[in-house]
């Protein structure tokens, strides 16, 4: 067959145009020549924003489903367990429980935008879904530049509001988001430290608000050391939506966004029905008896059933899981053995109307 060199030259070149053709038509139809493998529209201005507004649609779709099969096998598998609701965090019978409590809670739900680390790579930087989103939005009015830590605004909601619980001196994280994202505006508390760390710059410093106080389940303003709890920080700062959340209290996670939801349950906001009002969230999540978690404040107290509805209850408040880093330093810091009990999660607010990574 095309034995004579004529022959041969018309194969190739009919090769070379049928490869063409079917290249077109893969970028006219937005998708990739591997079904699984899909072509995110461009966010240039040529690319019609209703077309972009389809395709997260539909990425969201497919990630919801995914996300509740994995809710289904959470229920089968904790069924299996004898002690349910009571299971061990690290089973010690790995032929018969081969799993710890995160495979319990995998980031099943994709985020549909770039994920991205930001700030150092080790412990302080955070995974960020959408973070290409972020830089593109708009800055507000200016804000004069200043030195000083504090500037006073016009508008408290305007630009990406964030809220940073748990400072310790590292502020890698929040450097980054502020020299990336001229909208962003972070609002960061910590009873432990008296600033911020010294890796914000100088000309961004006019676009952080530093209160030493701690993040608590109820609003203890005149202790020592003084805890607020969430919705009175947002109450006085006059804000009614937190763009990107992020926390690190040691264990105290649990009550304070337990006060949290409490107060937005089945109540209807801007941002949906018993929603609520947290576009991402990242966290550091404690268990047991880690580091500074010897008490009940500190996440001594929590078991496998009460950290099930916890997280459950936040499932049904729009939270979904896009991204999990086990911290490996609660297991290789100290001389014994210890288990994984600290691990990072990123949430997406799925059922959020207000969140920018789905209002493009």
């Amino acid at each position: 067959m095309f034995r004579s060199f004529g022959a041969r030259i018309f194969a190739g070149i009919f090769v070379v145009v049928f490869l063409i053709v079917i290249f077109r038509n893969e970028e006219s139809a937005g998708t990739a020549l591997l079904p699984y493998l899909p072509v995110l529209p461009s966010t240039g201005s040529s690319q019609p924003s209703s077309l972009l507004q389809a395709w997260i649609k539909d990425r969201s779709a497919l990630s919801e489903k995914s996300w509740k099969n994995s809710v289904e096998r959470r229920d089968q598998m904790a069924k299996q367990h004898p002690d349910n609701p009571q299971i061990p965090f690290f089973p010690t019978d790995f032929l018969k429980y081969p799993y710890t409590i995160w495979d319990f809670f995998p980031p099943t739900w994709t985020c549909p935008h770039d994920v991205q680390r930001v700030g150092r790579l080790g412990d302080g930087g955070k995974w960020v879904c959408g973070m290409n989103v972020y830089e593109k939005l708009p800055a507000p009015k200016a804000v004069a530049a200043s030195t000083t830590q504090e500037a006073a605004i016009t508008t408290a909601q305007e630009g990406l509001v964030m809220y940073s619980f748990g400072i310790n001196g590292e502020s890698s994280f929040e450097a980054e988001m502020l020299d990336r994202v001229p909208s962003a505006r972070i609002w960061g508390y910590d009873f432990s430290v008296d600033a911020w760390g010294p890796q914000i710059a100088v000309k961004d410093r006019h676009r952080t608000f530093f209160k030493k106080v701690g993040l608590g389940k109820e609003d203890a303003h005149s202790s020592d050391p003084p805890f607020w709890t969430l919705p009175s920080l947002m109450k006085q700062n006059n804000h009614t939506y937190i763009d990107i959340l992020k926390i690190d209290v040691e264990g105290s996670e649990y009550d304070a966004l337990d006060t949290m939801m409490d107060a937005f349950d089945n109540m209807k906001t801007a941002s949906g029905n018993s929603v609520l009002p947290i576009g991402q969230v990242m966290i550091e999540l404690h268990l047991g008896d880690g580091v500074h978690l010897q008490d009940s404040s500190g996440g001594g107290s929590v078991n496998f059933g009460r950290f099930r509805k916890w997280w459950e209850r936040l499932e049904r408040m729009g939270m979904r899981p896009v991204w999990m880093e086990i911290n490996l330093f609660a297991v290789t810091l100290g001389n014994t053995k210890s288990d994984p009990r600290c691990t990072e999660y990123v949430w997406v607010n799925a059922k959020d109307r207000r969140n920018v990574l789905w209002n493009l």
